[in-house]
């Protein structure tokens, strides 16, 4: 079993399967007299669109580099097995072993064709065709270099969309968390008012609802006393700062937002109760 090494190999993304490989056992059949043949484990790697550099070693072989690192953090010897260990338990499995990164199948800038043609040069997902580079990526022939370019936009707009989702899912979060407090208040206020209600029309209130000091209660003020607040203009949150930000949202639901929120999702929020 022989490493083929190329100094121009594409070396970012490694295609990793493991089988069973047949070879003849020597000393056995000579004392035999006859052919016999043994089953070892072995792990091919190969590189996408890389058809000089192709590499087989014994499955429990120690694994250089892994095993370097290893021992120099004091442990012990990592096998192909070990380093590889999804592509080796599918393996043993039966079942097909994985692949890391996003299928072909998945990039909707690929035909069919296309994606035939590259799983034909080894190249099985959208990472592993926009990390091609050098002799790799001419090996695509014509069109190469923009097939890499859209991997790479696709993969790009991929991580963006879950930038947005993430906020999207901050700002929801946040909504609700407001939406609760500020049911909890009118709860808190309209039993207030009741109760208030009832000392006006002269009802006897329990023991347990009078103030543990027995001093009674301060009456709300009625709300023809309250002066009307006006909420600030969106033109005015945008100006606010984070700690701004903040203190207006404690001030409308008597608790300052939670965690670190990032200024979009304060901003949201903001907003969100001043419409």
């Amino acid at each position: 079993m022989n490493a083929h090494t190329n100094s121009q190999a594409n070396t970012n993304v490694t295609n990793v399967v493991f089988r069973t490989h047949t070879q003849p056992d020597e000393a056995a059949s000579k004392k035999a007299g006859r052919p016999i043949f043994t089953d070892i484990e072995v792990c091919d790697i190969t590189f996408p669109a890389n058809r000089q550099t192709r590499a087989t070693f014994p499955a429990h072989d120690a694994e250089p580099n892994a095993t370097r690192e290893s021992m120099a953090n004091g442990g012990g010897v990592m096998t192909y097995a070990q380093v590889y260990n999804a592509q080796y338990l599918a393996y043993k499995s039966g079942v097909a072993q994985p692949m890391g990164g996003t299928p072909l199948s998945e990039a909707p800038f690929l035909t069919e064709s296309k994606r035939r043609e590259l799983k034909a040069l080894n190249v099985h997902t959208v990472e592993a065709l926009a990390s091609l580079d050098g002799m790799p990526l001419k090996q695509l022939g014509m069109g190469g270099r923009e097939l890499k370019n859209q991997a790479v936009a696709y993969i790009d707009n991929a991580a963006g969309s879950a930038d947005v989702t993430n906020l999207a899912a901050q700002v929801a979060i946040l909504t609700q968390q407001l939406a609760e407090e500020r049911r909890m208040r009118e709860e808190f206020t309209n039993a207030a008012l009741a109760r208030r209600e009832r000392i006006k029309a002269g009802e006897e209130i329990e023991d347990d609802e009078q103030p543990e000091d027995d001093e009674p209660a301060e009456l709300e003020p009625e709300p023809d006393d309250f002066e009307p607040v006006l909420p600030p203009t969106f033109a005015e949150i945008d100006a606010m700062d984070d700690e701004a930000l903040k203190v207006y949202i404690a001030k409308e639901t008597g608790s300052r937002p939670r965690g670190n929120p990032n200024r979009d999702t304060l901003v949201a929020a903001a907003k969100e109760l001043a419409s």
